[in-house]
């Protein structure tokens, strides 16, 4: 059977509103998405748009999910009240300035970001913890150029596997009231499991797998952008990607062929570029191959917990003779099932992200 939840919200002041039985909902998980997740309670007062929302399963002390509440549906009719919401990275959910930078700490430079940008740091973003260091370096081969935020920390969890999470929740007194704010960490996902399809606590399975057909470039050339022939461009340089993930520069038998082009447009006159084989490598090393790994499994089981299901999970997965090297990209809850709806997509972990207009 599903978990019986608890809803508890706050107003954009942080202080309490009330807590109420789920009577119903639908949660997703999701690293490369901002989705839309839907909490239906009985019909009350005092909650509005832009207000917070945690869930937790009764008898539980950790927060199962923090969001936002972007819609109110009210059936005066029903006497209920269908909540949208969004994870709490939606606060983000503006634009940043992007520029060449590198570090040794992935994990700090967000953080630093979140206090740069966001009027939220003051409130709702108040208590984060960085809880891991990884080395990265961003190159905007267009200069400086605006992003969004969002769309940027899934970049980085794409090339770091780092996530934004809520640990715990925090409180405090103003005015001799009491305020209640999520802890929030930042942290690289070193968690590893195996899944094996044989294994029939896992069911329901549906795999997508690009290796022959695929939907990726493998040979990326690089040409001057005031080219005026199409059908002689200027070449300035041509790389491949073999099928073990190793960017080349010399066509041979570990590329899969036919190869599928792209093409990088170079400005010779910028003073900024980053060299040819950190395009070749940006370009063309997060390919590989592309495959999307789906399956469910009971919420009571023997193999997995769901304190173990956790975004950016590093995972091992056997399938029909295949191993497939994957992170768990997002998962669902829902209150009308009593399983747990997994998706796996590939490792693209590095260190170097080149951002481009063609490239976002």
């Amino acid at each position: 059977m599903s978990h019986s939840l608890l809803a508890t919200v706050f107003g954009q002041d942080l202080t309490m509103a009330g807590t109420y039985p789920a009577l119903t909902y639908d949660l997703f998980f999701d690293a490369i998405s901002n989705a839309t997740s839907t909490v239906v309670i009985g019909q009350v007062s005092g909650i509005h748009e832009g207000d917070y929302i945690a869930l937790k399963a009764n008898n539980e002390a950790n927060v199962l999910y923090y969001g936002q509440i972007i819609t109110i549906d009210t059936d005066t009719t029903s006497g209920l009240m269908t909540l949208s919401i969004n994870y709490i990275w939606n606060v983000l959910n503006s634009q940043i300035l992007v520029t060449n930078r590198s570090g040794e700490s992935y994990e700090a430079h967000i953080n630093a970001l979140i206090n740069q940008y966001s009027t939220a740091t003051s409130s709702v973003l108040r208590d984060i913890t960085v809880s891991s260091n990884t080395p990265y370096q961003v190159t905007s081969s267009n200069g400086a150029q605006a992003t969004n935020f969002i769309d940027y920390l899934i970049r980085g969890f794409k090339l770091h596997n780092t996530v934004l999470s809520v640990d715990g929740i925090g409180q405090g007194q103003l005015n001799d009231k009491p305020f209640f704010w999520p802890k929030i960490s930042i942290k690289q996902v070193t968690d590893t499991m195996n899944f094996n399809s044989d294994n029939l606590t896992f069911n329901n399975w549906t795999v997508t797998d690009s290796r022959l057909l695929r939907g990726y470039a493998n040979e990326l050339w690089l040409i001057d952008k005031d080219t005026v022939d199409m059908e002689n461009p200027t070449v300035m340089a041509k790389y491949w990607l073999q099928n073990d993930g190793v960017v080349v520069n010399q066509l041979n038998s570990n590329v899969y062929q036919p190869t599928q082009v792209s093409i990088y447009l170079y400005d010779k006159t910028a003073t900024d570029n980053p060299d040819n084989d950190s395009i070749g490598r940006a370009n063309l090393g997060g390919n590989s191959y592309n495959h999307s790994i789906q399956f469910s499994v009971n919420l009571e089981n023997n193999f997995i917990s769901l304190d173990q299901i956790k975004l950016g999970l590093q995972s091992t997965i056997f399938y029909q003779g295949r191993q497939y090297k994957s992170v768990l990209t997002s998962y669902e809850i829902s209150s009308d099932s009593a399983q747990v709806r997994l998706t796996f997509g590939n490792l693209r972990f590095g260190k170097n992200d080149l951002i481009s207009d063609t490239n976002n």
